[in-house]
């Protein structure tokens, strides 16, 4: 089943075509990453997704349904999420309070005040399951200012599959991650639930190939390869991009 289709997306900003005519598609459950050197045109892509630029030309369509011009909440609610390449998270509150914060804001109960928290028990298994599945449970009573950088990408990760989302797109998920952090971070991502369709924008080319079923590579907002790890990996274009490395001319 198709979760995503882009069909000839533009994103203009004034005089600068930020991305040009971009089309794609992304099975359910598929995993996607979006790579290109900077100014490529990738977090643009994702927030013309998720609906924080609207796009100049061209159409979305998210599990069937048009979205081209369907406001963020509403992309939310039908099941779209992500993450950003900065952490935005209460620093204070611990990490369960931050979990069920998350939990709360997409239930009906968010209406609901003056009532403990221990009267949600859902909510509280949920949070332990979300904390379980980031590793993070050890630490639900930590103030989140106490935690490393990289658990805080991880609590972060946690609260955008709060809403138990049917695609995640995440923005730059390494960055700031020691070695070992990405391998953490690695080995959760493919510990996703199945059904969960990813789209991920990387600079780490080891996440990429660890985890990515299909790699695209924009260069100036323009779609320049798409493949797997051995097609990128082979590409000239590519190769011309990060490595400065030219293909040999063929003899006529």
């Amino acid at each position: 089943m198709e979760a995503l289709r882009v069909e000839g997306l533009t994103k203009r900003f004034g005089g600068v075509q930020a991305l040009q005519e971009i089309s794609f598609s992304v099975e359910q459950g598929e995993r996607l990453a979006i790579i290109g050197p900077n100014g490529a045109g990738k977090t643009t892509l994702f927030n013309v997704i998720n609906g924080q630029f609207p796009a100049s030309a061209g159409r979305l369509f998210f599990l069937g349904q048009e979205i081209t011009t369907v406001p963020t909440h509403d992309r939310a609610s039908l099941g779209l999420a992500r993450t950003f390449q900065l952490t935005s998270l209460f620093l204070n509150l611990t990490v369960l309070d931050n979990i069920l914060l998350a939990l709360h804001g997409t239930r009906p109960s968010r209406f609901q005040f003056f009532r403990s928290v221990h009267s949600y028990p859902p909510l509280l298994q949920k949070a332990d399951e979300l904390l379980g599945i980031l590793e993070l449970r050890e630490m639900k009573g930590v103030p989140v200012k106490s935690l490393s950088y990289g658990e805080q990408r991880k609590l972060e990760i946690a609260l955008s599959l709060a809403s138990n989302p049917k695609m995640l797109l995440l923005d730059e998920p390494g960055n700031g991650l020691t070695t070992a952090e990405s391998t953490v971070l690695v080995k959760m991502i493919r510990n996703f639930a199945s059904d969960l369709t990813l789209l991920i924008v990387a600079h780490d080319m080891d996440l990429v190939f660890s985890v990515a079923d299909r790699i695209i590579v924009l260069h100036y907002g323009k779609m320049i390869a798409e493949g797997n790890r051995e097609a990128i990996q082979a590409d000239p274009n590519v190769k011309e991009i990060y490595l400065g490395i030219e293909e040999p001319a063929q003899d006529a």
